[in-house]
């Protein structure tokens, strides 16, 4: 009889134990959106001998390393676009990138496009090399709604086109490369 005790007191204390209230708790966290950016560098371009021939100063693959970043949280989709100015040696020699013999182009194919942390990746708009305007801009990069929300790689690559014409003066030739992140795809 005592076994029998003992197992009766062992079953109502296991009862008693399971019994036992459980309270739910809650966990919050607040979220607030970020920005929509863009880092760019500088682009080098390689050098050319003038031989009274045009020729092509292209910028090495892969040397160019930018980001872009929508940190929103809204899923808004974004853009870049790229504007440049005519190359001049700073003292009075220009090479007029709006001229057919003298273009500067941008590349950015869909495989210099990466993923750093976030969706989706945006896709490139300019996969054959491009011209890029000296007046205005153009579109290179476009991210569709609720994709492109995070930090992704671009690597595009560069061309100009140096006609046969050019004068060397100073030696060295710059443009001003705007590079602008918009809301929309």
């Amino acid at each position: 009889m005592k076994k029998k005790v003992i197992a009766f007191g062992l079953v109502f204390i296991l009862l008693a134990v399971s019994a036992v209230a459980v309270a739910a708790e809650t966990g919050t966290v607040t979220i607030t959106g970020g920005t929509l950016s863009v880092t760019a560098a500088d682009v080098t371009l390689s050098g050319v001998t003038l031989d009274g021939t045009d020729k092509t100063s292209t910028s090495a693959s892969g040397s160019n390393s930018w980001s872009a970043s929508d940190a929103r949280g809204t899923g808004a989709g974004w853009n870049l676009t790229i504007a440049a100015t005519d190359f001049t040696d700073g003292v009075d020699k220009t090479i007029d990138i709006a001229q057919s013999d003298s273009e500067f182009k941008i590349q950015l194919l869909d495989a210099n496009v990466t993923v750093t942390a976030g969706n989706t990746k945006p896709v490139s708009q300019v996969t054959t090399l491009s011209p890029i305007p000296d007046t205005g801009s153009l579109k290179f990069l476009s991210a569709a709604t609720d994709t492109g929300m995070g930090t992704y790689a671009i690597a595009p690559n560069f061309e100009l086109e140096v006609p046969a014409e050019t004068y060397v003066g100073s030696g060295t030739y710059t443009s001003t490369i705007t590079v602008t992140a918009a809301t929309g795809p």
